[in-house]
């Protein structure tokens, strides 16, 4: 599918608007069969593996971004998914759409701004540097002043100083070709390819000591909660039954409760950690390391009439190493960007790497 998918963008280029509907269109179909870490296994295609519609779909939308401006004829058939329940259907849609010049979405990229996922909110403020003019800047300034991750910071002010100061700033809104020999050309280097892959992390942040403040509190990894070991699950015991966690790295892992004759799968993704907040409410903390993927995500779990219900706080934008309870409703993730700080609604912050006694070399 992938390659039938390219091979017909390479001819697509000068095509008609008929023709680009029909590949957008496509690429739609393709995020229908997203699936996320709480999908249960029976909604998956039996012995596929289920990398193969994410880098399918990630290739479509890549092949849809190269057409750049041609391509403009297909947004409205793309610009549902920025409504997508997967976060890479709507991330990857907003930069599609910023490539496109597509002003018509506008309205709704702003919206996304505001997303809870770090993400989402780098792929809408991409989307703006094409899209937006100058009354976007005051809202990537808040962003590049107040947001916990400093790659959406540096991006939000790149953006805004674009926006303020560039030549063509007083443009209307997404009428420059990014491939013009100019500040577009540069831009779009800088701006990540709509895909699968969350970030390109930096390299990981040395903390000699593995200590980490955050407001008042020092976190260290000796205080992590172990997390299972290679092909042996892991088990909490919570009232009358008991969660069931696993990491197996590149062959996946998942988090099932049972009660009695009652086994659910709440979670169908690697198991770092399982941090309880109290006797009602639990943080589960995923990632994966494997070939060119490094990333991870945070999940509430929390009792419902049925059962469990599972809800996506954050991903994260690299794979968490480990993880502890702060306190006060926080537990702090350590990751190649530094230790991440989450209450079970949002991320909130970041901890400073704090002097001390060296901690053991990481295996």
């Amino acid at each position: 599918m992938l390659g039938l998918i390219a091979a017909a963008y390479l001819q697509l280029s000068a095509a008609d608007a008929p023709a680009l509907l029909h590949w957008a269109e496509e690429c739609a179909g393709l995020a229908d069969q997203l699936t996320t870490p709480m999908d249960p296994p029976a909604v998956r295609v039996p012995n596929e593996p289920i990398l193969i519609v994410p880098f399918a779909f990630s290739g479509c939308m890549n092949e849809l971004a190269d057409l750049g401006r041609d391509g403009e004829a297909a947004a409205a058939s793309i610009r549902p998914l920025l409504e997508h329940p997967d976060l890479r259907a709507r991330s990857a849609t907003l930069r599609v759409l910023g490539y496109f010049g597509d002003t018509a979405s506008l309205p709704e990229v702003r919206e996304h701004l505001d997303a809870t996922d770090w993400f989402e909110t780098l792929a809408a403020i991409d989307a703006i540097a094409l899209l937006g003019g100058t009354e976007d800047v005051d809202r990537l300034e808040a962003l590049a002043a107040g947001h916990w991750l400093a790659e959406v910071r540096t991006r939000a002010w790149a953006a805004a100083n674009r926006l303020r100061y560039s030549s063509s700033a007083n443009r209307e809104p997404g009428s420059d070709p990014i491939d013009d020999k100019s500040d577009d050309e540069r831009l779009e280097r800088s701006l990540p390819a709509p895909g699968l892959y969350p970030l390109q992390t930096a390299e990981r942040e040395i903390c000699p000591s593995e200590a980490f403040r955050f407001r008042n509190r020092v976190l260290s990894r000796q205080e992590a909660i172990p997390g299972p070991a290679y092909e042996a699950p892991s088990s909490l015991a919570v009232l009358d039954g008991e969660f069931r966690y696993s990491n197996n790295g590149e062959w996946g892992g998942e988090l099932d409760w049972r009660e009695g004759s009652t086994d659910q799968r709440l979670i169908t993704d690697n198991i770092v950690a399982l941090i309880p907040l109290d006797d009602q409410t639990f943080i589960a903390v995923t990632g994966l390391v494997h070939l060119g993927f490094n990333g991870g995500a945070l999940y509430r779990v929390s009792p419902s009439e049925t059962g469990w219900d599972v809800t996506e706080i954050s991903s994260l934008p690299s794979v968490p190493y480990w993880a502890a309870p702060m306190g006060d409703g926080l537990i702090g993730v350590r990751t190649d960007t530094g230790l991440i700080v989450a209450s079970q609604d949002a991320i909130i912050g970041m901890g400073q790497c704090e002097p001390g006694p060296l901690a053991a070399p990481w295996r």
